[in-house]
């Protein structure tokens, strides 16, 4: 007798939290193993991380069945007459990353498998730390996602064009993530100043707070929010059952008739924000001066270091403060005139379904937090690395492994995307910036290839281009961009 819905979904939560429980007792493993190098830890912290991937594994696994059971269903409830060949393509044709929370867990498994096929091919444990890290910091993201529901997939995504696209373009991030962390590994190994890393950490954090709070934070120390509205849907998950869903209010502006997202001001928050971002400048140029002027390494006691140190203390209450916003959010009446999009209605509350850009700050401190408590730690970590030559090989293979199947996935995206809106090709967001994304590697590969660059100019390439995948895939799809067709980041 087979599983229904419901209790696929509630042995999939099971099996989420092992994962997750999992991975955390594994990355506490790989630490420990920096720490002491002993054989025993090690064939431990692997253990533990593959008993990870098979949780995962089986958790996506029920994701997808309980989802072709959906499919299924929904045709069922219609009427249609469906064939063995029918039902055992609904049953595959919806893989688990068709929103946001699948695609989160999605990726952080593939990192995962990745990972593990470099640690039994090259041994490189040390980067078993980092990778678990991200696929934590990817899981628990995709927790705050308030819609984790699995619903029919709309008329466009129905297609095998899901299972080539999507599926490749994920891995290949995966790969490229793992790649960047051996290129930053490889920069760590052969001494790369502390005030280049932190100069550019800095740099880097300021741009994307300053993405994130726009003009007004930069300009009027204002930090705004979309609020959120609940609203019910008749789920065909649960049979028929009314769920809450909160999403964000959108508004229509005078003399237009596309909506978009209506903003509100978050009390106090915008003056930290500013803060950071300004000490987040300060301490990149104050980095860049103290590598300009050739002075000798001088860790947490250099300038550039203190200061990105106090930028980071004000981006934290920042960060603190707008959960508590968020967390205990009043009512909010919106301006009188304000023209709310059709069927929208309050009331009106800050809240984490309406609010990514909480993930996005919170990548920043997660980084920067990490810049600040490895650099005390350079000269261990340098030591337990191995050679640079063969980091940098490994980023080579790790990069030309993903570079292909982020062309294929492009390519694919492009012929499913005529199938289903008539065109190969639109400039839509994720298009663009996919498209932006296969240009840098492929100049990583061009420099590495045909012009022989080696060391720490092809490293950098290779960290910067894992920054434009962070945007692709996260920044593009939560509106820093603008609306487009690609919308499973929308919450």
């Amino acid at each position: 007798m087979g599983f229904t819905v419901e209790e696929l979904l509630n042995v999939g939560v099971i099996l989420r939290f092992v994962a997750i429980g999992t991975y955390a007792a594994a990355f506490v493993s790989y630490a420990a193993r920096l720490a002491v190098q002993r054989l025993k830890l090690d064939r431990l912290a692997t253990g533990i991380a593959v008993l990870g991937v098979g949780a995962h594994t089986a958790y996506l696994i029920t994701r997808w069945v309980a989802a072709g059971q959906i499919e299924i269903l929904e045709r069922l409830r219609t009427g249609d007459v469906l064939s063995s060949y029918d039902r055992f393509w609904f049953m595959v044709s919806h893989p688990p990353y068709t929103n946001l929370f699948d695609a989160l867990n999605f990726v952080a498994w593939a990192m995962m498998v990745c990972y593990l096929i470099i640690e039994r091919k090259w041994g490189l444990r040390v980067v078993g730390v980092l990778a678990l890290a991200l696929a934590l910091v990817a899981m628990g993201e995709a927790t705050l996602v308030t819609d984790k529901q699995i619903e029919p997939l709309v008329p466009a995504l129905q297609s095998y064009w899901i299972l080539i696209h999507v599926g490749m373009l994920f891995v290949s991030y995966s790969l490229f993530t793992l790649g960047a962390v051996c290129a930053l590994l490889y920069l760590v190994r052969t001494g790369t100043a502390t005030s280049v890393m932190g100069g550019v950490q800095a740099a880097a954090a300021a741009l994307l707070l300053s993405m994130v709070g726009g003009g007004r934070l930069l300009f009027a120390a204002t930090f705004e929010m979309a609020p959120g509205w609940i609203h019910q849907i008749q789920s065909r998950l649960h049979q028929g059952k009314l769920l809450d869903v909160t999403t964000a209010v959108h508004m229509v502006p005078p003399g237009s008739d596309k909506a978009v997202k209506f903003f509100t001001p978050v009390a106090g928050v915008g003056p930290f924000l500013l803060a950071a971002v300004v000490l987040f400048i300060a301490g990149a140029v104050l980095s860049w001066l103290h590598q300009r002027r050739g002075q000798p390494e001088q860790g947490v006691h250099e300038r550039g270091y203190q200061v990105i140190a106090i930028g980071f203390a004000s981006l934290t209450i920042g960060l603190a403060l707008l959960i508590y916003r968020i967390v205990h959010s009043a009512n909010i009446v919106l301006p009188a005139g304000v023209q709310l999009a059709p069927g929208e209605h309050g009331p009106f509350q800050l809240s984490l379904a309406s609010n990514y850009a909480l993930g996005l700050i919170a990548l920043v401190w997660g980084s920067t937090l990490g810049f600040l408590l490895t650099t005390p730690l350079r000269d261990r970590i340098s030591a337990g690395l191995p050679d640079p030559r063969k980091l940098e090989d490994i980023t080579y293979r790790v990069v030309i492994a993903g570079w292909p199947l982020l062309t294929v996935g492009i390519v694919m995206g492009g012929m499913w995307a005529n199938e289903a809106w008539g065109r190969f090709w639109g400039w839509d967001p994720k298009e663009t910036w996919a498209l932006i994304t296969w240009v840098v590697y492929a100049g990583y590969l061009h420099t590495r290839i045909t012009l022989g660059w080696a060391g720490k100019r092809p490293a950098a390439i290779a960290v910067f281009a894992f920054a434009v995948v962070v945007f692709t895939f996260m920044g593009v799809n939560l509106g820093l961009t603008g609306e487009g067709l690609h919308t499973y980041g929308a919450g």
